[in-house]
């Protein structure tokens, strides 16, 4: 009898993996940073530290008799300084063909960017690019974040050309909080060696009037090299304009090689916002070891006229 139940179980259980999928991805990452900034309160003018970061991502999801695929998604991640770690927010998601939607802890359309565009300074051990915008909006939550927030999301993508969209209302279970929806859209095409787009926020972050916008290209002149522009309309915070920000990129990729620079340039900010000069560049290397292992690498010379640096290993499971 107790051989036939579990037996009996085991059956229950296969039936029921076989009717959905459950699947554990994510990365690693470590390495070393360093800053010219005067991080310490007591003094130095210096900092270095160990960088680390762990994510798993937990996906289940299923797909029905007509083909449409229902899913959920929760992440477990560590930083450095972190004590605990414990699961975020769900986000649960529908697919169908070219459709894909969100609901929940979502990722937001200028956040997620299909094109790549508005991210494309991003280099090195943790994604930095100081070609980045420097406004405020929401983004998905991987650890624990605002229990007031709840999203919208929305891809649609059809020869070669992909729409996304996404509200959030983040106060969506206490109505007394001082903040506004955020509305984004972002409209891209890719055809060949040529990939442009352009997107918009509104309300980034809840803040009122803080709206963002941007455009971008990159061509790939072949297989080893690509260069792009990308220019953001950083919108206003706290009265502040924060002006906008342009930058160029190029890659060079070579084997299991890849070399990336940029050059950001900020223009037209309020004059209550002080940098040491307007410019930021930096210079990003890759090495390719094979079985989802990457050594990254990267220098940058920051817009208050610092040196951030970072190298160390980063591997996908």
């Amino acid at each position: 009898m107790k051989k036939l139940l579990i037996a009996s179980t085991a059956l229950v259980l296969t039936a029921g993996a076989a009717a959905a999928d459950i699947s554990i991805s994510g990365y690693g990452r470590f390495g070393l940073g360093y800053t010219s900034a005067d991080l310490n309160p007591t003094g130095g003018e210096s900092s270095t530290w160990v960088e680390q970061r762990m994510r798993l991502n937990i996906v289940a999801s299923t797909t029905s008799d007509m083909g449409v695929e229902f899913g959920a998604k929760m992440r477990m991640q560590y930083d450095d300084g972190d004590s605990a770690v414990a699961g975020n927010r769900a986000q649960f998601f529908v697919s169908y063909e070219g459709f894909y939607a969100q609901v929940g802890n979502v990722t937001t359309a200028i956040d997620e960017d299909t094109s790549g565009l508005f991210y494309a300074t991003e280099i090195g051990l943790t994604d930095t690019g100081f070609g980045d915008s420097r406004s405020d909006f929401f983004a998905y939550e991987s650890k624990a974040g605002n229990a007031n927030k709840i999203g919208l999301y929305g891809k649609y993508t059809i020869s070669g050309v992909t729409v996304e969209a996404s509200y959030i209302n983040p106060d969506h279970y206490d109505f007394g909080l001082a903040v506004e929806d955020e509305s984004s859209l972002v409209v891209s095409y890719a055809a060949g060696p040529l990939t442009v787009g352009a997107g918009a926020v509104w309300n980034g972050a809840g803040i009122d009037g803080n709206d963002i916008w941007y455009l971008g290209g990159k061509y790939a002149i072949n297989d080893m090299f690509s260069a792009g522009l990308t220019y953001i309309d950083e919108g206003e915070v706290a009265g502040l304009d924060l002006g906008s920000t342009t930058s160029i990129y190029g890659t060079y990729t070579v084997g299991a090689l890849g070399v990336t620079a940029y050059v950001a340039q900020i223009d037209d900010y309020d004059a209550a916002l002080v940098y040491e000069n307007d410019t930021s560049y930096g210079v990003g290397a890759s090495y390719d070891l094979g079985g989802g292992v990457k050594l990254l690498g990267a220098v940058h010379s920051t817009y208050d006229d610092e040196t951030y640096a970072e190298a160390g290993v980063k591997f996908a499971f």
